[in-house]
Formats: structure tokens, sequence, C-alpha cells
């Protein structure tokens, strides 16, 4: 196969990074350096600093991936300017910069939002590829959620964002923002959902390749817990952890089985004062954060994997990393969620109100678990993943 040399521009990257999306980056611009091909990584340090307060003091390791942070003289004012803007001509001439510096044959943007739109805009032959991590090519707020609920409309999108409290961005309605989505040569989308929504909102085409995430590791250690149901995920008011939390405090003597819940966000200190209040310190174990090499045992030992969004989600990295070690995902009917739960078989999606019914007969049940790690290496895998977009790669450059 011919060598090629790629160029990918993200908001934010490992490790100065804030989710899922920016994880993929990682990992497949590494396969395709693992393949020989010379990958490049645009990225912004300003952008990490206005999310997290400050950029730590981390030794990145030279590696396969040439890596090209970003720092603006204008600091975290380029970072707000860009939103208010949505473009940036420090962001654009860095950009440019590099196309002179690398040439390279395909340029993948995956989540530019505090990069600017104008990145979209095809500046050369190269094969031009977005890749849609979320909803932002349509929505401010990312999730396609106006107050909790799954928007229907686009007339109040200003009443949205200031009900957010984000200032509005005006410069959706400008023609450069569909100017610059035009010049995409290929769009990708990790959940069939995912690509149909954004393709009626942008007439722009998408195709549906879904996430992967590396083989688990060999030897797992033991989690220290049993007959448990695992919630892995920010604490958000859109991933429906609150909901779950009070099905188990109502229901626990029917489920006969803890829940546990990794990860930090927005309803911690809630979260934290309804377990107490409730006495629910036996049914409900906060673990705060936990890093990979802890979520693994988690996953392995759970019943099940529950993800009850309220919102469309894409395809969270953690449902195909619960099938990876061969435990059971079970997933509200919500944007892509069902395109991976679904393939278990029936029974794995459903709906709050029949959720304590499903957790019920999961905990009894004894799960085929090789049959489901044969679900991850057959759709989920590196090589999946590699082998499909590959494919489009020179099919899309032959054109």
């Amino acid at each position: 196969m011919t060598k090629l040399k790629f160029l990918m521009t993200t908001t934010f990257y490992p490790p100065y990074h804030v989710g899922g999306a920016c994880i993929h980056v990682k990992w497949l611009a590494e396969e395709l350096a693992k393949q020989g091909h010379e990958v490049h990584v645009m990225f912004s340090l300003d952008a990490y600093e206005i999310k997290r307060g400050r950029v730590p003091e981390v030794d990145i390791e030279p590696g396969m991936v040439h890596l090209h942070p970003l720092r603006s003289p204008r600091g975290r004012l380029e970072i707000l300017l860009t939103y208010l803007r949505g473009r940036s001509a420090y962001f654009a001439r860095e950009f440019e910069k590099l196309l002179g510096e690398i040439s390279p044959d395909v340029v993948h943007h995956h989540n530019i939002s505090l990069l600017g739109y104008d990145l979209l805009r095809k500046r050369g032959q190269y094969l031009n590829i977005y890749t849609a991590h979320d909803y932002w090519l349509v929505c401010q707020r990312n999730d396609l959620l106006r107050n909790g609920q799954l928007c229907a409309t686009e007339r109040s999108c200003t009443i949205c964002a200031l009900r957010s409290r984000r200032p509005p961005q005006f410069w959706r309605r400008w023609d450069a923002l569909a100017r610059a989505i035009r010049d995409v040569d290929l769009a990708i989308a990790p959940s069939s959902y995912v690509g149909r929504t954004l393709s009626e909102k942008t007439g722009l085409p998408f195709v549906t390749i879904p996430n992967f995430v590396p083989p688990p590791p060999r030897d797992i250690l033991p989690s220290g817990f049993s007959d448990y149901f695992l919630y892995a995920g920010r604490l958000e008011r859109d991933k429906g952890v609150m909901e779950l939390v009070e099905l188990f405090k109502d229901h626990w003597g029917e489920i006969c089985a803890r829940l546990l819940v990794a990860g930090t966000g927005s309803l911690d200190g809630r979260l934290r004062a309804y377990v107490k209040r409730n006495d629910l310190e036996d049914v409900v174990r906060l673990l705060g954060w936990c890093d990979q090499s802890s979520l693994y045992p988690l996953y392995r030992d759970a019943h099940a994997l529950v993800m009850p969004s309220i919102w469309p989600e894409n395809a969270p990295l953690v449902a195909l990393e619960a099938l990876s070690v061969g435990t059971p995902v079970l997933a509200s009917n919500m944007g892509g969620l069902p395109e991976i739960a679904g393939l278990q078989g029936e029974g794995f999606v459903c709906d709050l109100m029949h959720l304590k019914d499903t957790l019920i007969r999961v905990r009894n049940a004894s799960p085929d678990r090789q049959r489901l790690r044969d679900i991850y290496r057959s759709h989920f895998s590196p090589e999946r993943f590699l082998s499909r977009y590959l494919e489009l790669v020179i099919e899309r450059r032959c054109e």
C-alpha cells in the first residue's frame, strides 16, 4: 500500500484532552503511523487551558506521530474570539503553514470547534476529511438538546444559547460556514444516526465507520467488587445517571445488585448528597474518576455496563471497551447507542420505564461473553476500522 502523509486537526489531543473524541484521534494517528504512514496532529494548548484552568507540565514523549501543539500570542483570548467569530486568523495561518511544510495527501479534521470552521475550507489538492464526533456542525451546544429535550427546531438557537449561559454564535447564520462544509470530500460519522441527522441538516453525505478501541489488556486484575452493574462516564444531566441512581434507590430490593458509578462531572456533589441523604451507601458506590487501568477490571466483573443517556449519543468508547472484555451493554434508545447495544440481540436496548426488568433479567442470566468479544472484534477493532478507513481514503483520492 502507498504510504501517505496525514495532517489531523483537533481542538484537544492527549494528554491535553477533555473527552473520548480526542482519544479516538490519538488512537487513529498511532494506528496509521504503525502502518508506516506519516502522521501530523495540530491542536491547541490554549483551548485546554480555558477548559481546565491551566496546562500541566507534561513531557510528551516523541513517538511515531508528529505533534504540533499551538500557543497563540493572545492566549485564552484567541479561543474566546474563535468561539464568538467561528474562525481564527491565527489558527488558519498556522494550518496553512503546516500545509506548506508537510504537503499532506490527506487532511482529516476532527473536533475543530475552538479552531474555527474555516479550516474545513480546502486549500490544496489533498483529500479533505471531516469526522463528526458530535453535532457541532449544526448545534452550538453540540448535543441537539434544548431544556434537556431533543431539539426539534432551529428557530430558537439564540434563546437556547442564552439559557445555556453561552454567548450566541451568530456566525452560524452566515453562508461562509455552508461554503466551508461543501469543501469536505469525505464526511465520516461513527454512527448512522449522527450521519443521517447531519446529512439532513447540511446536505453533506456521510459515511458511517463505527469507532474502535484497542484490544483490552491481556491480564486484567480483579476489580475487588462483585454482584454489580456499572455506569462509566460523565456525571451530567444528559447522561441519565441521576435517573439511574434513583431507579436503584426505588427498586434495589428487586434488582438485588449494587450500582458502581465511575466518573466525574457537574452532578458529582448532588449525587453524593443524594446517596448520603437516602442511606444508599450500600446500594450505590461513587468511585470518582477512574483511569484506564482501573476501568477494565470494572467492565469485566460487572453484570453489564448501563448507559441510560437522554441525549442522542454518537458512539461512546466505554460501550466498545465493555464489549471487548465480554460484558453486556444496556443502553437507552437514543442516538447511536442502539447501533451498538442492538448487535447483542433483543432486550439490550430499553427505556427507563423498562430498565428495572432488564437489569433483573441480565443479572439472572449467564451472558455468552465469547460472543460479545466476537462482536467487538467484528465491528469495533482497530483492524476493522483501519481497513474501511483506508479503503475510503484510497477510493476518494482516485476519484
